[in-house]
């Protein structure tokens, strides 16, 4: 999401409010010509409203700057002309009367202050004055400063809009009444009504309407008030693997890294530690009491397995419940690096707006496909994507059709990375897997034993086609929507891999586990026309295109952060390492000392300090 820089030559607060939006894309604002731009009724409407006379002075002074053109040449190089012609909409309307009421203004004051509950994370939108200009537009000394007041009160609502809401160009859809009156943009309608005293809620209707945002919102909140606390420590690393059922020094701390997020829910640290108190001050003491405390104090037991496997199922890793290296790695992600994780996934459903309706949503980072329809989830499956080194791109589409039991035409970047090394060794593989081999320059089939494959130049020369069948890469079927990255959904032979938590093996396209079912919902139901189609088309074994009744949005995205049906946030690893903003807790936790080092010593003032250390790594909520 693009952050707006701030400007002012009128609040002197070091630059203009109006300069608030001047990285919002070009190409986004481009996206709101078709819907704002003024229908020839409504600039004759605006053109007339500049020759009437205002109401007030105050009115008179923000009528002279449209008249001469002094917005325009304020609002179009920072937001664009058609939000120029917005603002100029709203105020025409009002012949020029102010837009902004103390309560409006008031309203736009508090949406400022609650920039953290919109997940923006911005200094520069932080450092907008909000309240000088208040004081500016109900105090100023003269019409003049109380006009450009009222003016930049506008931008710093159309500047936080755009922040919060992406492209705009959906509300500003026109809305033409029955009686041709001129057409109303719902932008004009919603900023009218944040000067009235919504603003607050209209800038809230801006933001995406997607389940994945609403509840990413949820989870900000949650880790900004655990990152607000303190977060957690880091815990040391080891030279072996923590395995459930062994003993180690640092099992206190990690209840309480699991505990701080939420996932351990087994027996209180601090229960157990006041129960490990009284047994050391009691006179019925006993050092087997005071072991047995201690001995769950540092063992690894079923309570602290299951609270480790539940994060290791939010995190993409193997859910063995051993503290290995990659499992270590991400308990000890800070809890700030969460929480801008989280922001930058709600920045990446503002610029995906358009998701909406029925779609394909494939993720890479969560090796997942799902089918969307009316707000919810009707279908999801394991994916495998891009290697590192040939990544599945993020773009969004149309499905078209399917193509059953297809024959796979390997690109010429396969052939020259994969084939020919294996050609080179051994000529045969190319039967043995299916391949034939055609001469590009006559069409003609050609055996792989009377070709050069040690010539760079023959990966060009030569075309690959895999019949289809049982080894064929694209699996039993494949999911059109014709793009410039020639990426895909295609099934695969190699079924064995989705077993694995990390699946970043293709070449680029998506393949899918289930790729016959995701067609069939695609089609409508494995019970519409189109879905028993394909049925019959894979069962057949025939290479069958069909062509979908009606196109299907697909969506690629790279978001590290999800949320489950449970309302809980599933950090991703960063497998393609694009974001930079994942850091480490840098205090480690301290590994508890054993009760028997401290009173090996004797007397009470020891005991007394191993009662303080167990209580040190206790969590007291």
């Amino acid at each position: 999401m693009r952050t707006p820089s701030i400007v002012s030559n009128s609040v002197k607060v070091g630059v203009s409010v109006l300069a608030l939006a001047v990285s919002v894309s070009i190409p986004a604002q481009a996206q709101h010509l078709n819907y704002l731009s003024a229908t020839a009724q409504e600039t004759a409407v605006h053109k007339d409203n500049l020759s009437l006379a205002t109401e007030t002075d105050v009115g008179q002074a923000i009528q002279k700057r449209f008249i001469d053109k002094s917005i325009s040449e304020e609002f179009e190089p920072q937001f664009g002309s058609d939000v120029a012609m917005v603002a100029r909409a709203a105020y025409a309307q009002r012949v020029f009367e102010p837009i902004w009421t103390r309560k409006g203004a008031n309203s736009l004051k508090k949406a400022y202050a609650e920039l953290n509950v919109f997940g923006i994370d911005d200094e520069k939108l932080r450092f907008v004055q909000i309240s000088d200009l208040i004081e500016r537009r109900f105090n100023g000394k003269s019409p003049s400063v109380q006009a450009q007041a009222d003016i930049d009160l506008t931008a710093a609502w159309f500047a936080l809009a755009t922040r919060v809401g992406g492209d705009l160009s959906a509300e500003g859809e026109a809305r033409v009444t029955s009686d041709s009156t001129p057409a109303r943009p719902l932008l004009v309608e919603s900023l009218t009504e944040a000067g009235q005293g919504q603003a607050q809620k209209t800038i809230q209707d801006f933001e995406p309407d997607h389940p994945q945002y609403e509840q990413l919102k949820l989870e900000l909140v949650r880790y900004q008030q655990i990152a607000a606390k303190g977060g957690w420590k880091a815990i040391p690393e080891a030279d072996d693997s923590l395995e459930p059922g062994q003993q180690d020094l640092r099992i206190p701390a990690i209840r309480e890294r699991l505990e701080a997020e939420g996932y351990y829910s087994g027996p209180s640290l601090f229960d157990a530690v006041t129960k490990f108190a009284r047994i050391t001050f009691s006179e019925s003491n006993t050092d087997a009491n005071a072991n047995e405390i201690e001995d769950w104090l540092v063992t690894y037991d079923e309570g602290l397995e299951k609270a480790l496997k539940s994060f290791q199922s939010h995190h993409g890793l193997a859910v063995d419940g051993v503290i290995g290296p990659k499992t270590l790695k991400a308990l000890n992600e800070s809890a700030e690096s969460k929480v801008r994780r989280i922001i930058a996934t709600m920045d990446q459903w503002r610029d995906q707006r358009d998701i909406s309706g029925r779609y394909v949503w494939a993720n890479i980072p969560s090796y997942t496909a799902e089918g969307w329809a009316n707000g919810k989830r009707e279908i999801a499956m394991k994916t495998i994507v891009g290697l590192p080194s040939r990544k599945t791109p993020t773009f969004s589409d149309e499905i078209e059709y399917v193509v059953a039991n297809p024959r796979w035409y390997a690109p010429t970047s396969i052939v020259a990375k994969d084939k020919l090394p294996k050609l080179q060794r051994d000529p045969s593989y190319a039967a043995r897997n299916g391949y034939s081999i055609y001469d590009r320059s006559t069409g003609d089939r050609v055996s792989a034993e009377n070709v050069n494959w040690s010539d760079p130049s023959s990966a060009q020369q030569y075309q690959f086609v895999q019949a289809a069948g049982a080894g064929n890469a694209l699996g039993e079927l494949k999911i059109i929507f014709p793009n410039q990255h020639a990426v895909y959904l295609h099934g695969t032979p190699s079924e064995y891999l989705f077993d694995r938590e990390e699946r970043a093996f293709s070449s680029g396209c998506v393949r899918l586990e289930h790729p016959v079912e995701m067609a069939e919902w695609i089609a409508g139901g494995s019970n519409s026309a189109r879905g028993i189609e394909i049925a019959e088309a894979v069962e057949s074994g025939r290479n069958s295109k069909i062509t979908f009744d009606e196109t299907t949005s697909v969506h690629l995205t790279y978001m590290t952060v999800t949320v489950d049906d449970s309302g809980r946030a599933n950090f991703w690893r960063d497998i393609y390492n694009r974001d930079s903003e994942i850091s480490q807790t840098q205090q480690f936790a301290e590994l508890y000392t054993p009760f028997e080092e401290r009173v090996s010593e004797g007397g009470d003032e020891v005991r007394t300090a191993a009662v303080e250390n167990a209580v040190s790594v206790a969590t007291v909520r």
